[in-house]
């Protein structure tokens, strides 16, 4: 039982009697403490006269094990290769301050050792920021008022200017403390992330019903219908607003199969609809579909191929992009997806050579995934595409004889199967189809396979507390990449019901609740967010350099769900479904105006700049404004999942458990 006690040097922590925190006296003002429930406490500060600057700060005694505010730093970060926060503090040896709405519990910081599990968090209402850095008393926790970013913010790929707001002076602050006992394991925040769930959350209803965000995704997929002049049919990736057109326009002869583009996800939809009651001319399109990616490969390539991209006029450049500095650009002329690249490549070297096309883990994973269900769908309605299960197959055999002998595959190999990138939880995108194989076949080299992977991809998250680059524009720790350990480790418990796979799908499960935001940011008056009326509730962050919410977690609904079904746990459906609630915003009917811009039906912003993070082009607290094929895909996949959609659209209607 934690027990917190005042001393003449602040207050204690202790556990068993033993100190493991210590919070200081502050300056004229006192602390008080009320228990919320065990271990939880509200910390109220009211100082003797109205102050515009307060820290009030928290130390684990002792060095921590274990460090994370949640979706910003996992023990300090520094895995992979894109700018982030890495340690506790930069280059300058000034520690990182950062706003508490990039982090998914209100300006959370969290560190463990053996003994105990310590946490501060702020309130959702309050402009504060959060720091969490190594000093000779202990791990030091803050929250800072008013809200600060030092020395320096962190956007898409680039450092920004340092950010410091003001406040009234007021003489009342508040802060939630908590601290529970070690129990042997590592990465112990899942308390943490129920008490949030409990306190924090919130009723939420979907913003659209499904039945009509069935009909607009399907919309808007045909919209992305495109045919080349060679023959081939696919979805583009997505439409961007060009400037110079006054209009969103399709970002025309890019294709990709399984990530970004969700080409095999979207012809499948096509052929669900057409054979259950939809438009009976969906059949030959998703079918033409994917013919056209199994004809577009390599010759003797052993899988399926992940991208498609024809050449096509752009405007003509005075002299080299590396020769050109930004203001030299002209915003007119370029999408601003597009945009975005080109004025981060402006006056940088250029490579000598051409990198060769990159064939993904991801993309070649979930496109199998996609050729066994296609060819089962059209089978069961007496239509023979042998092609399609070949494809699946050889996508699966490929990855076994490429497998590492520690059971990892690699991110990316080239057309002729030579490894271009190593690393990365990433990899296990391919478990499933491997385990789709086994369920097919019964042979036992796809079981030993999988399971060889799985535990690969397992024993890292369990050693390192994080998983890796799933978010294939980002080389980083991040969320994705948790999302086929998850459905592989509920497979094998289904395979095999040995219950090591359940607990693993939930170790798994938790970690990807730390991306989940677990409450609601107010934002100002005037930005973009505010009128679209965006709820952050349910969104979820990308990595831990991409601080802006997506609506990925729609490829986990499935998983937790199961999770509820097999645990008994309440927790899980109402996640699940928190998620679903919070894709449903900002889809298009048709008549969305977002930024004086109308958008085309069943169109949707693939990400939500929450913080003051920002991409080259947009400005803070925006949508991306730019309309990827992928959040239209995973909504399919969910309405077809699902045949009875009554859970969907009554959405989240209350929090077992709630607090407050």
């Amino acid at each position: 039982m934690a027990e917190l006690v005042r001393t003449p040097g602040g207050h204690e922590i202790l556990l068993s009697g033993v100190a493991v925190a210590r919070i200081p006296a502050p300056e004229n003002a006192q602390d008080t403490f009320t228990p919320i429930e065990e271990g939880v406490w509200k910390w109220h500060r009211r100082t003797e006269t109205p102050v515009d600057h307060m820290r009030m700060e928290l130390i684990l005694c002792g060095v921590p094990s274990f460090t994370m505010i949640p979706a910003v730093s996992y023990n300090g970060n520094g895995w992979g290769s894109t700018p982030e926060y890495v340690g506790d503090r930069a280059e300058d040896g000034t520690p990182w301050t950062i706003s508490a709405h990039r982090a998914t519990i209100p300006g959370c910081t969290y560190s463990e050792n053996e003994r105990v599990s310590l946490a501060l968090m702020a309130r959702p209402e309050d402009e504060a920021s959060c720091s969490l850095y190594r000093t000779e008393e202990g791990e030091r926790h803050a929250l800072i008022f008013p809200e600060e970013e030092k020395p320096r913010s962190l956007h898409r790929h680039f450092w920004g200017e340092p950010y410091e707001g003001v406040m009234e002076p007021r003489q009342d602050f508040e802060a939630i403390v908590m601290a529970y006992p070690g129990d042997g394991a590592a990465h112990r925040y899942k308390r943490l992330l129920d008490f949030a769930w409990r306190y924090f959350g919130h009723a939420v209803r979907p913003q659209r019903d499904a039945g009509q965000l069935y009909r607009l995704s399907l919309a808007y997929a045909r919209y992305l219908l495109q045919r080349e002049k060679d023959g081939f049919v696919g979805f583009t990736n997505g439409a961007q607003w060009l400037p110079s057109l006054h209009s969103y326009q399709k970002l025309t002869h890019r294709y990709e199969i399984g990530w970004v583009g969700q080409n095999a996800s979207l012809a499948a939809a096509f052929l669900y609809d057409a054979l259950h009651g939809g438009d009976k001319d969906n059949l030959q399109t998703g079918m033409e579909v994917l013919d056209a990616w199994l004809r577009h490969a390599a010759p003797g390539q052993k899988f399926i191929s992940a991208r498609v991209n024809y050449p096509y006029p752009r405007p003509v450049f005075e002299r080299p992009l590396d020769q050109m500095a930004k203001e030299d650009i002209d915003p007119w002329d370029y999408g601003e997806a597009e945009l975005e690249g080109i004025l981060e490549g402006a006056g940088k070297p250029r490579r000598a050579k051409a990198a060769p096309a990159a064939h993904d883990a991801c993309n070649l994973g979930t496109a199998a995934q996609v050729y066994f269900a296609a060819y089962d769908m059209l089978r069961e309605r007496g239509t023979d595409k042998p092609a399609y299960l070949k494809a699946a197959m050889d996508t699966c055999d490929f990855a076994l004889q490429s497998q590492d002998e520690n059971g990892a595959f690699a991110k990316s190999w080239d057309a002729e199967g030579n490894v271009l990138a190593k690393d990365g939880t990433v990899g296990c995108f391919l478990v499933m189809p491997i385990l789709c194989a086994y369920r097919r076949t019964g042979e036992e080299k796809y079981l030993s396979s999988a399971v060889r992977a799985f535990d690969w991809y397992c024993r890292g998250l369990e050693k390192d507390g994080f998983t890796t680059a799933g978010a294939l524009d980002t080389y980083s720790i991040d969320k994705e990449s948790a999302s086929p350990l998850l459905q592989s480790a509920i497979a094998l418990y289904e395979i095999t019901g040995e219950k090591k796979y359940l607990e693993r799908a939930e170790e798994t499960a938790w970690y990807l609740c730390t991306w989940t935001l677990h409450y609601t940011i107010s934002y100002p008056e005037d930005c973009v967010i505010r009128q679209l009326h965006y709820d952050t509730f349910g969104g979820t962050s990308v990595s831990t350099p991409h601080h802006a919410l997506d609506q990925m977690a729609l490829r986990d609904i499935p998983s937790f769900l199961k999770l509820c079904e097999y645990t008994g746990s309440a927790q899980w459906r109402e996640r699940a479904l928190a998620f679903w609630c919070n894709a449903t915003q900002g889809v298009s009917d048709g008549t969305l105006v977002v930024n004086g811009r109308l958008r085309p039906a069943g169109s949707q912003d693939e990400a939500i700049a929450h913080t003051r993070w920002r991409r080259n082009s947009t400005p803070a607290f925006c949508p991306t404004q730019w309309l990827a094929a992928w959040p239209c895909a995973l909504r399919l996949e969910i309405l077809r999942t699902f045949r009875d959609w009554t859970q969907l659209n009554e959405g989240l209607t209350e929090i077992e458990g709630k607090l407050q």
